[in-house]
């Protein structure tokens, strides 16, 4: 009797430990405010916090903790408070914006659940009421809806850790929400990045870019951004380099003895034209299923294509046609004619038609590449959502698997991923990779400009010999990356 006494009085202890650690923090409540005549701003008083992050949507309840149609990380406090603000945001009197809130504090993350909040006046720019038809409204107070607030992701466990279905290469336990990668790009020196490794190879198969990537000159951290730049191999060695060889063995990242680390030019196949820059996380953090945050500025110019990926740890199923999948966070061509057409989603083969099957796209009013935009993917058991700047934009259900429409298409060999989930082959251990690509024999259909011709010998060849029509427009060539956050589902 006196030992189920004790282990009573033992679980009574723990939970009231636990309700205790629950309360022990509560998130200061939002302030929203409409702007007027268009804008959305939310806050949040600075309490030693390290992030603070809003999710909402506008008159659509919150499924649970979706990202929502704004969904925005904060990593600076300024003036003393935590901001977010949309200045498109087309608000009016009586719309209702559905929300949560989270924020890390002494390394652990809180949130503040369940927030409503009605637009019922806006304000200026400085706060103060808004002169609207002669008439001064008021400003708006702070939310004062009940919310509850609960520990969140964490650095280390929590008693009210709920599992994730996010798995990370050399972790037991993630807790659903939690923040497991976060790169804010803020050294001064690249090589001071401890999750990432520079690419030093010469790409190939499938898509047989017309580049090499090398660190020199192309990759550089500035006022916080990631830059990966292109320029002309020929600037790094001398004119007609092309016809000569290059040897990277000794610092390549590909696979030594072959095509990846040492090319020699003859006759028609010359050496890549361009250098570029790409860096990954394989060696350092490699995941399966979770929210993928990227804000970014694409690359602007004829034949550029960014390269914002995940792609796979082991391949698995496959390493020479996609067969292990590639997984694009976001993708638009740097040419101008092209450049509104942004692209998120899986390529799981090297060639059309299924190369595009899976790929979702919207279309912008002006190009992509003009400004940052945050581009997002949530990466599930069972699909996959995209968004740019808090809009869905593509859904991707794998339906029975995505083998059964891949096999229709004539995708040999989709029958490998019969034996993986309805995921496969996107069901296996991912890493990130941020580059930039020049051409290739897949990504640009032959039309009467392209100077070269996808399954002729002499594709890259002719490519530079077009240099005057395409070297001009990469005024604007630049990659640029704020930062990449990964959460878990």
């Amino acid at each position: 009797m006196a030992q189920q006494f004790c282990i009573v009085n033992v679980i009574i202890t723990f939970f009231i430990y636990c309700d205790v650690l629950i309360q022990a923090y509560t998130v200061p409540p939002a302030k929203l405010e409409a702007i007027y005549p268009q804008g959305l701003r939310v806050s949040i008083p600075d309490d030693g916090f390290t992030l603070f992050a809003f999710h909402g949507n506008l008159n659509e309840e919150m499924d649970g903790l979706e990202a929502g149609q704004w969904a925005r990380d904060i990593t600076k406090v300024k003036n003393g408070r935590w901001t977010f603000k949309d200045k498109n945001a087309k608000l009016k009197i009586g719309d209702k914006i559905y929300f949560w809130t989270y924020v890390i504090k002494n390394g652990l993350g809180y949130r503040q659940d369940n927030g409503e909040w009605t637009v019922t006046e806006f304000v200026n720019e400085d706060g103060s009421p808004a002169i609207i038809d002669g008439q001064q409204t008021q400003p708006p107070a702070v939310t004062t809806e009940q919310y509850t607030t609960k520990p969140g992701p964490t650095s280390g466990p929590v008693p009210t850790c709920m599992q994730s279905q996010t798995a990370v290469l050399g972790r037991n336990s993630i807790c659903k929400g939690e923040l497991i990668f976060s790169e804010e790009f803020d050294k001064t020196n690249i090589r001071e990045l401890s999750n990432w490794n520079l690419e030093v190879k010469f790409p190939q198969e499938p898509d047989y870019p017309f580049n090499v990537y090398m660190s020199d000159r192309t990759v550089r951290l500035d006022n916080g951004l990631l830059v990966i730049s292109p320029i002309l191999l020929e600037s790094l060695h001398h004119e007609g380099f092309l016809n000569e060889q290059l040897d990277l063995s000794n610092i390549c990242t590909g696979l030594i003895g072959t095509r990846e680390c040492r090319q020699v030019a003859s006759g028609a196949q010359i050496l890549p034209p361009v250098v570029t820059g790409k860096i990954t996380t394989r060696n350092k953090f490699n995941f399966k299923f979770g929210r993928v945050e990227v804000r970014a500025k694409l690359p602007s110019g004829c034949w550029l294509l960014p390269e914002i990926t995940l792609e796979p740890r082991d391949s698995v199923y496959g390493n020479r046609y996609y067969e292990s999948g590639l997984i694009r966070i976001a993708f638009a061509k740097g040419n101008d004619i092209y450049a509104k057409k942004l692209y998120g989603g899986p390529v799981l083969s090297d060639s059309e038609p299924y190369r595009t099957y899976l790929m979702k796209e919207k279309i912008g009013i002006e190009n992509w590449h003009r400004d940052f935009h945050n581009y997002s993917l949530v990466w599930k058991p069972d699909g996959m959502q995209l968004y740019v700047d808090g809009e869905l934009y593509g859904t991707i259900d794998p339906g029975e698997g995505f083998y059964s429409s891949a096999m229709q298409q004539g995708v040999q060999h989709a029958s490998l991923w019969a034996r993986g989930s309805v995921m496969a082959p996107l069901d296996k251990m991912f890493y990130v990779a941020l580059g930039l690509r020049v051409g290739g024999i897949h990504d640009f259909a032959d039309v009467n400009e392209k100077p070269w011709r996808n399954k002729n010998n002499k594709a890259m060849v002719n490519f530079w010999n077009a240099k005057d029509t395409w070297f001009p427009t990469w005024y604007d060539a630049d990659m640029k990356v704020d930062f990449v956050r990964i959460y878990a589902l």
